[in-house]
Formats: structure tokens, sequence, C-alpha cells
């Protein structure tokens, strides 16, 4: 009895699943027995009206219905998600699942965030987040560069006093740094100058005059202290001016065919500009009295001035840099009293070969 009941649980369970079981070909999905990779749509992916399922038999598709065979329901992510993404790249691992038989879904290429553009010939700087690659940092309105400079040209002295009519045309050379803050077309900018300056002028040894000449102090017998001399008022000659200034200035740039900017050029430019700025420094005078043999007497006094300048330059953009060249003009007005009891106060107009590097 107890086989009997057996046998007809047994046979009641395999009649209850019978209709699981289909013949191959006789559904979607089916073959053999064996479910074949059925394309399912991603979660908000769109569906079409005519889906072609692709059976693993021979007799291969049927086209079904989207009405008569609903949309599966949305994949759901689930922990095999952050188990695939550690293997395979984040929006290609749905590729791996269909090399394992299971859902295969068309990978969407991973979304880039583009830098923004860079003007010509410039590049991402490590060194300034906030700029334009080597356009170097920003200021308020637009960028800020730099420059490094050099100026050298004839000097030539002017005056009403006996002291310039004895100096030859000399010859300046000068040096320095200037910043450039650019507007935000990039075709202006306002300079800042520091610089220095050494200029030479040889005196006329044909043309003496009287000037006051410094004596050495004579010690005391006595007591051995110096004693001061007073000048000695004796025909001598002008041999040479020499001067040494510290230079600072503020000014104005336009460049006429394009923005000015490094790295912004887009080719061969050209800046005009000008300038109105100071003068420290010291100069001295080497003089010759008549009344010595072999005599030297030396004046040296503390300067200061003011000048003007106008200049115009080429520039050319070399890789991540520009280089110019040009022409610069300045005049100036130097306050010496140097020579007394002559007036040693200068004019001067300096005519000069201006270049440098700008970064």
């Amino acid at each position: 009895m107890g086989r009997v009941r057996m046998w007809g649980s047994l046979g009641w369970l395999l009649v209850s699943l019978a209709p699981l079981w289909g013949q191959p070909g006789d559904r979607p999905g089916t073959g053999g027995g064996r479910g074949a990779p059925v394309a399912v749509p991603e979660h908000g992916e769109a569906t079409s009206a005519i889906t072609t399922v692709q059976v693993a038999g021979p007799g291969a598709s049927w086209p079904a219905s989207a009405a008569a065979a609903p949309s599966p329901p949305a994949r759901i992510p689930n922990l095999w998600d952050d188990l695939l993404s550690d293997l395979w790249p984040v929006g290609n691992w749905s590729n791996a699942g269909a090399s394992l038989g299971q859902v295969s879904t068309t990978p969407l290429p991973p979304a880039v965030d583009s830098p923004p553009a860079l003007p010509p010939g410039s590049y991402p700087s490590p060194l300034y987040a906030d700029s334009q690659g080597c356009c170097g940092p920003t200021g308020r309105h637009g960028s800020v560069g730099y420059e490094l400079y050099y100026y050298t040209g004839p000097n030539l002295v002017y005056g009403s006093g006996d002291f310039t009519n004895r100096l030859n045309t000399g010859w300046v050379v000068s040096g320095g740094g200037r910043t450039l803050l650019f507007n935000s077309t990039y075709d202006a900018a306002w300079v800042l100058d520091l610089g220095l300056s050494y200029t030479y002028n040889r005196g006329d040894l044909s043309n003496p005059i009287f000037l006051d000449i410094r004596q050495p102090a004579r010690g005391d017998p006595f007591s051995g202290r110096a004693i001061p001399q007073p000048d000695l008022y004796t025909l001598s000659a002008i041999k040479a001016l020499h001067r040494t200034n510290f230079n600072f200035a503020l000014g104005r740039d336009w460049w006429l065919w394009g923005p000015g900017a490094n790295g912004a050029q887009e080719g061969w430019n050209l800046r005009i500009g000008g300038q109105v700025g100071g003068r420290w420094g010291t100069a001295h005078v080497d003089v010759i009295p008549l009344n010595q043999v072999n005599g030297y007497a030396r004046r040296q006094k503390v300067t200061h001035g003011l000048y003007l300048a106008g200049y115009g330059t080429m520039d050319i953009p070399f890789g991540g840099y520009v280089l110019f060249t040009g022409l610069r003009v300045e005049w100036g007005y130097d306050w010496t009293n140097i020579v007394p009891p002559l007036n040693g106060d200068l004019q001067n107009v300096n005519i000069m070969l201006f270049g440098g590097i700008r970064f």
C-alpha cells in the first residue's frame, strides 16, 4: 500500500510539471529544454513595436508583438553589479554578462568632460590652475604677463650751462623687468617697469673751465687729528661723466594687430606704448686739475630725475614665449649739482634699440 501511494504521488508531480517543458521551437527562449539568451531592454530603454527573439534551435527566429508579449520589468541593480564593476570598466561590464550567458546590452560610451579651449599656442599649466595655461596668472580684467628687456643706444645731453657744453654724446645701457596687466580683450595693458641703467659721457679735455676741486685733509702735527681743507678753485678739464640709476615707471601698451597676451597671439604683432617715470641713483665726474702734474679729482653726488618714453616693437611668437624688438625714445631731466659752481642739471635724449622676451 505504501509503494502505491509513493508512485501515485510521483505521477501526480510529473503531470503537474509537464506544461513547464515544451517541445523545441514551441515557445520563445526554449530549445531542447534549455533557454537561449533573450535581449532584455535596460532600465529606461525604449522598446520597439516588433521584437525579434532568437531561439537556440534550428528554425531560428519569429516575430512577436509587443502587445502580445509584454516587456519584462525594468532591471533592478543588484549585488552582481558591484562585483562585475570591479572586473570590467564602468559602462562596459554588461558585455561581460553576455559572455557568461547573461543579459546582453549595448554599452554606452562614458561621458567625458572636455577641458575649456585654450588660446592657440598655449598649454595647461601645473602652476596656475585658474589661468590660460602658459598665459600666466589672471588679474581682475585679464591675464598678467611678464617681460625681461634691454635697451641700448646713444645719449644726447644738452642745456644752457657750461657743464653740458663740455660733454660729448654718450651711450646708455639698461635692463629690467615689466609686469603687464592686460584688459579683457588682450589688446592693451597697463605696465609697471623696474630697471637699472648706466650712462657714460666723454668730456671735452680741450675746453677747460674753473671748478671747485676738493683738497685732501691735513693732519695736525700736535694732535694727529685730520683737518679738512677748503676746495681749491682752479682751472680743470672735465674728462667723463658716469651715471648709474634705478628706474621706475608706469605706462600703457597697445597692440594693433590683435591680442598681445602670451599664448593668445595669432602671429606677428605690432605694439606701441608710452611711459612716465623717475630715476634715482649716483653720478660722478672725472676731473683733471691743470695745476697738478698727472692730477686727478673726482666729484660724486646722489642724483634724481624724471623721464618720458615712447616705443614701438614687433612681437614674434616663439613657442610658449613672445620675442620682441623695436625702437625706444626717451627724454629726461636729471638734477645733479655735481660740479659747483656750475649748474650740473642735465637734459637727455636717448634713442635706443629695444628688445626682450615676454612670458
